[in-house]
């Protein structure tokens, strides 16, 4: 008898959610959920803001003063242009040994400076990746390089 009253009341159930379904579905606006509010929140990360000029203009400074250090080479200035982060991960030793085999790699002994320079994206108000690069050589550029704004200053992030 159980088992007579459960098969008589499961279809009943069955047309009931299938009419729940055909009239609450996705609406004629193409919209989630039939135009009833907002869509669900994503997960995804917001987009980048579009770049402030000023903020474009001091980053620039930043990765030419960056870029003059380094092929001057002088260790202490790149080192001191590191973030906290990157400051935490290098020593100013492993700089120095890294511009002395840059230097070494620089053959005809030519002085580069900045000389394309693009601000890609901005993340906040402190995050900006950029892409750079001097003189004819594209083994010194750099793409979608990370930079963070410290105590108002840019500074090299990307170790």
């Amino acid at each position: 008898m159980r088992v007579r009253g459960t098969a008589a009341v499961l279809p009943a159930v069955i047309t009931a959610l299938l009419l729940a379904t055909a009239c609450g579905g996705g609406g004629g606006d193409g919209g989630p959920g039939g135009g009833e509010g907002p869509p669900p929140p994503s997960s995804a990360p917001p987009a980048p803001l579009p770049p402030d000029p000023e903020d474009v203009a001091a980053l620039k400074e930043a990765v030419s003063r960056y870029v003059d250090a380094y092929f001057e080479p002088d260790a202490g200035a790149v080192y001191a242009m590191y973030s906290d982060r990157c400051r935490q991960e290098v020593t100013e030793e492993v700089v120095a040994g890294s511009l002395e085999r840059a230097a070494e790699a620089n053959t005809e002994g030519r002085r580069y400076a900045l000389e394309r320079f693009s601000a890609d994206e901005f993340w906040g108000e402190d995050t900006a990746y950029v892409t750079y690069g001097v003189g004819d050589e594209p083994r010194f550029d750099h793409r979608k390089q990370q930079w963070v704004r410290e105590k108002g200053d840019w500074r090299y992030d990307g170790c």
